[in-house]
């Protein structure tokens, strides 16, 4: 029973210890930017005569 008891006590500080670092000083992330699809750039670059299927829908 005292190692139940000391393992809950563990639990409880590690769990405290981890929402007071997370509240205090939380992780910092940095969102890249993402480049957008130029569609007109590959339309232009698209070579039709080859006869390849087009269909945009």
């Amino acid at each position: 029973m005292r190692k139940l008891g000391l393992f809950a006590t563990a639990f409880a500080l590690a769990t405290g210890v981890f929402w007071v670092t997370m509240l205090t000083s939380p992780a910092k992330l940095e969102a890249a930017v993402q480049t957008q699809i130029d569609t007109r750039e590959l339309t232009l670059k698209a070579h039709f005569e080859d006869g390849q299927p087009s269909d945009a829908f």
